[in-house]
């Protein structure tokens, strides 16, 4: 599977993850914080955590809201 691929498909993790954890892969400093403002930028990925429960000051996030990120995002 080369990289285009797998920024393409996007299997739904297996478990939940805390959003700092996950944040520092894209931000080793201040990672939760900066990660919530790109987040809050994203008008399509704010609509979809929305449709999936996602609440302003959650701490860890599901399986599937994690996915939504990914999506939206892309991998770091």
């Amino acid at each position: 599977m080369n990289n285009r691929e797998k920024l393409t498909s996007h299997p739904v993790p297996a478990s939940a993850v805390a959003l700092a954890d996950f944040a520092l892969r894209y931000f080793p400093r201040s990672a939760s914080e900066q990660l919530r403002r790109w987040m809050r930028l994203n008008p399509d990925l704010q609509r979809r955590l929305a449709e999936l429960h996602f609440q302003p000051r959650q701490r860890v996030l599901t399986p599937l809201q994690h996915e939504a990120v990914l999506r939206y995002l892309e991998e770091p």
